[in-house]
């Protein structure tokens, strides 16, 4: 296994064991300090210790990434670059939403803003799994104290699991990234690797999820893991975002990367685990672990894991949610009042809060709080409060929405409507009807809207502009622009970190920002 030494010594040191993991089970594991054979991976709490590794590295990888540490990568990642918000009154994230010398523009001088261009973090997670897949298969069955042969493939499949999840990560931001499948019993001597080209990565992805498909369980057995540590219906649900993501960069080439991912969120729908919440149960959807949730990180209070006086939850509320008079977003209205043309949905009631408002830092979105507070959380160490909710990677209405955008893409606009006004019925929003959707763009134009809708500031809305490529129409962005030839050039990928050529030299920059970034 070759990178860097940097990124595979911390990921292999695995000195990050803090309890930034996923549930209960995994949070009263032991810290681990040393991966070796001849300590470790010696029976089944070893290997659950190394799975809490690779779930804290995940969790640390989507709430880091800034300047000044606010906890918000993933969300700056998703939502701050994707036009859901009008401004950003921070200094190390305001450009992405302001324009100027910001993501927005055709030139990025921001500095400051260069943790948001490293991958490491995401190297660590493949560090990891990479250690699992090598040592779990020679752990004695004697070992494990459940099943053992049920219980490694869960191990291995969550293992594959998350390193898909790292690469998808990666190469959506990135495009072209370094792939490390294996083991390097000797980072400390490794040679640095070149960029891979991002289809062969996606393909190794997809690789992993379909095996990862056969090895893990679609339950868990504990309601403290329900959503928060990988199953069968996860790695459906992941497959199909990439397989959507495979359709997008071969261009349409291949309809099969469509029925496939079709195929995938049948398997979830027809195994019953999952069902949309009701409109006035959204707060429990955020809070996590409920029966919508498919994969989501763990940020709950009662573990010690919610964002204190920092993050994205924290920094976009203010009374009378937080007892606290100032946010830092302002949401963008104009978006908004363009995808919600229906003023009976109820995503209008429990997204937001105070609409009307003259000042645009006044509006707020509350659907991680609950309309009426419901996951705010009054702690001894806070009593400004925090906000006691998962960070939603993947959830029923997304697949749901997720298929419909295939369906559109084939052109089925029965099929395309049907998800789409199973969705929209959990919020009172008025039935789309076929006959108004006789062209093709307008259907996969509707598809985007309600997956603005429903997921906004979810951490999605910048994936699904740049793979249905409305990223350049302005309408579809509350009259905010991406230009059409910066698009073509591949600018919508993110710059590699100039601290990454430092380590690495046969790294090469992403086009669009050659000579751009200094």
């Amino acid at each position: 296994m070759t990178l860097s030494k940097n990124i595979l010594i911390a990921g292999l040191a695995l000195l990050l064991f803090v309890p930034f993991t996923a549930c209960k089970k995994l949070l009263d594991q032991t810290p681990i300090n040393s991966p070796y054979a001849e300590v470790f991976w010696k029976n089944q709490q070893d290997a659950e210790q190394g799975a809490a590794g690779a779930y804290a590295l995940v969790r640390k990888a989507l709430t880091s990434n800034t300047e000044y540490n606010q906890y918000m990568s993933h969300f700056a990642y998703g939502s701050l670059a994707a036009f859901e918000f009008q401004d950003y009154d921070q200094y190390d994230v305001a450009s992405l939403v302001k324009g100027g010398d910001g993501f927005n523009s055709a030139d990025f001088i921001g500095s400051y803003l260069q943790p948001y261009h490293d991958w490491s973090p995401y190297y660590k997670i493949v560090a990891q799994t990479n250690i699992m897949l090598e040592f779990i298969p020679k752990i004695p069955d004697g070992q494990f104290t459940t099943n053992a042969s049920t219980t490694r493939n869960r191990y291995l499949g969550e293992a594959r699991f998350l390193r898909a999840f790292a690469y998808f990560y990666m190469l959506r931001l990135w495009g072209d990234v370094p792939l490390v499948l294996s083991y390097d019993p000797d980072p400390a001597h490794a040679t640095n690797l070149p960029r891979t080209n991002e289809k062969v990565v996606l393909d190794s992805v997809i690789t992993d999820l379909q095996k990862a498909v056969t090895l893990l369980p679609w339950d868990l057995g504990s309601a403290n893991d329900k959503a928060v540590r990988a199953t069968k219906g996860a790695a459906y649900g992941l497959l199909a975002h990439a397989y959507m993501w495979r359709n997008f960069l071969n261009k349409g080439a291949n309809r099969a990367d469509l029925t496939n991912a079709i195929a995938a969120i049948d398997a979830v729908e027809q195994s019953g685990k999952y069902m949309l919440l009701a409109a006035s149960e959204y707060h429990k959807v955020f809070h996590g672990k409920s029966a919508e949730g498919v994969f989501e990180i763990n940020m709950q209070a009662q573990y010690g894991e919610h964002q204190v006086a920092k993050g994205f939850y924290y920094n976009i509320l203010k009374r009378p949610f937080l007892e606290k008079d100032k946010k830092l977003d302002a949401p963008n209205l104009d978006l908004i009042s363009t995808i919600y043309d229906d003023e009976d949905d109820l995503r209008l009631k429990y997204f937001f809060y105070n609409l009307d408002a003259s000042e645009q830092f006044d509006v707020t979105i509350c659907k991680f709080a609950g309309s009426n507070g419901e996951n705010v959380y009054h702690g001894q160490e806070n009593i400004m409060g925090s906000v006691d909710a998962n960070i939603i990677i993947m959830r029923y209405a997304d697949l749901l929405l997720l298929r419909a955008e295939a369906y559109a893409d084939l052109g089925n606009t029965g099929a395309a409507i049907k998800d789409m006004n199973t969705v929209r019925a959990r919020s009172n929003a008025y039935a789309l009807e076929e006959a108004d959707y006789g062209d093709q763009y307008d259907l996969q134009a509707e598809v985007l809207l309600e997956r603005s809708r429903e997921l906004y500031a979810e951490g999605q809305r910048w994936y699904d502009l740049v793979r249905t490529g409305f990223l350049t129409e302005d309408w579809a962005n509350g009259w905010l622009t991406f230009p059409q030839s910066r698009y073509e050039e591949e600018g919508w990928k993110w710059p590699v970190a100039r601290s990454l050529f430092q380590t690495n030299n046969v790294l090469t920059q992403n086009k669009f920002w050659l000579g751009k970034v200094r």
